[in-house]
């Protein structure tokens, strides 16, 4: 098989950017991560943890064959400061500046998970030009509505052909007729997989994605008292919420969940619910309103949320997709709205990076989180997708890292 055959990948939706820092959401990180890679490595922390510095990796260079600087790192931290829906995962950041070869960044407070941020696709570096390539592909081109073309550096490489569906649904019928040659693992129709569960070409990533219920800071409705918020987490039966979505999920329920009896506390309360419009994500919002309408009489108005805002700031409630702690770690629960923002959790987070080892203060914050409520985990989700036997190339990875794979056609695919 010719190295020269495209591959068909098939998205949802689609990217809200797909250069440069991303927003944050999951296709516009995976899409950026074919032709953006951060080269970073620490190499010694100063100043009682308040002080970071950085070399780029030898070798390191962009597309055009020149190397990769400390500067290009340092434009890209800026530009992502810039970024309302990345700016709070850098807030701990007072400055950015260059010493010779190393990147030096300071700090308000120790941030142990730093190192891990600068790794990701988000704050690879940018060129002076701002358009070459620290991936393995060009960056990408959109040549029609719904149509983008990612062109390979280096020869072998096929080059890659995204076409935006927005119908999951019919996904496996694509698959099948040959329009495509990998589906979108996030959209896979979950009904359909028990009909391809057995087939060779059918994946499910090894790791998770978490859908949690968090309070949106700042609302003043009842969702901001954390009794309250408790009382929503009791009304929660996870085995219906399993069953509505069908197959490829289970449940998240914390440990400390128990269902309460059905209650009229909430009656005369109205929240409004945030989700995006993914799919599955209405299904399991819609399912979550009608729990909680039956389980303690509060009234739920689903709301679509808009991603490129940054938060559904208008809503009391937020249904969100959180990974878990990892490579790139955006969802640390330090990095949470409703934790960062809480006059109890915000100090006791505060306590672990300066000293992650204090287990006293773990165990405060296990407690307080019980206690507070500030998210409910509800589903891990895992993506599922139909590839093409002949096609080597993990193209949507595991959710602790976002990377674009390198594809590769067998000779008999």
């Amino acid at each position: 098989m010719s190295a020269r055959r495209p591959v068909v990948v098939e998205v949802d939706d689609d990217p809200l950017r797909w250069h440069g820092p991303t927003g944050g959401d999951y296709l516009s990180r995976w899409f950026a991560s074919a032709s953006q890679r951060s080269r970073l490595d620490l190499v010694r922390v100063e100043g009682r943890g308040k002080c970071q510095h950085y070399r780029v990796r030898q070798g390191a260079s962009f597309s055009d064959g020149s190397p990769v600087l400390a500067r290009d790192h340092a434009r890209a931290i800026r530009a992502a400061l810039a970024v309302p829906s990345l700016q709070r995962f850098l807030l701990d950041i007072s400055g950015v500046h260059t010493s010779k070869d190393a990147l030096v960044i300071e700090l308000r407070r120790p941030v142990p998970h730093l190192p891990g941020l600068l790794r990701s696709v988000d704050l690879a570096p940018t060129s002076t030009c701002g358009e070459l390539s620290s991936g393995a592909y060009e960056r990408a081109v959109r040549t029609a509505d719904d149509e983008y073309w990612l062109k390979p550096v280096n020869v072998g490489t096929p080059p890659v052909r995204v076409l935006v569906r927005r119908d999951p649904h019919s996904a496996p019928e694509r698959f099948q007729r040959g329009e495509v040659d990998v589906t979108c693992a996030t959209a896979f129709p979950l009904d359909r997989i028990p009909d391809f569960a057995g087939s060779r070409a059918f994946h499910t990533a090894p790791t998770a994605i978490e859908m949690c219920l968090e309070t949106v800071p700042g609302s003043s409705s009842a969702a901001s008292d954390p009794a309250f918020r408790r009382r929503l987490l009791g009304a929660i039966r996870y085995d219906r919420l399993v069953a509505r979505c069908g197959h490829g999920v289970e449940a998240a329920a914390p440990e400390h969940h128990i269902e309460a009896p059905i209650s009229t506390i909430g009656s005369g309360e109205r929240l409004r619910l945030g989700y995006w419009d993914y799919y599955p994500n209405l299904i399991v919002a819609e399912e979550i309103a009608a729990q909680l309408t039956e389980n303690v009489g509060v009234e739920v108005e689903l709301v679509p949320a808009e991603f490129a805002a940054g938060s559904a700031q208008s809503c009391d409630l937020l249904l969100a997709l959180r990974g878990p702690f990892f490579e790139d770690p955006i969802c640390a629960l330090d990095m949470l709205d409703p934790a960062r923002r809480d006059p109890v959790l915000a100090p006791l987070l505060h306590r672990l990076s300066e000293v992650p080892d204090d287990e006293t203060a773990r165990d405060e914050l296990c407690r307080a989180v019980r206690e507070l409520c500030p998210l409910i985990s509800l589903l891990r989700l895992r993506g599922h997708w139909l590839q093409r036997e002949g096609l080597t190339g993990r193209p949507w990875p595991p959710m602790d890292a976002v990377r674009f794979p390198r594809f590769r056609w067998s000779a008999d695919g």
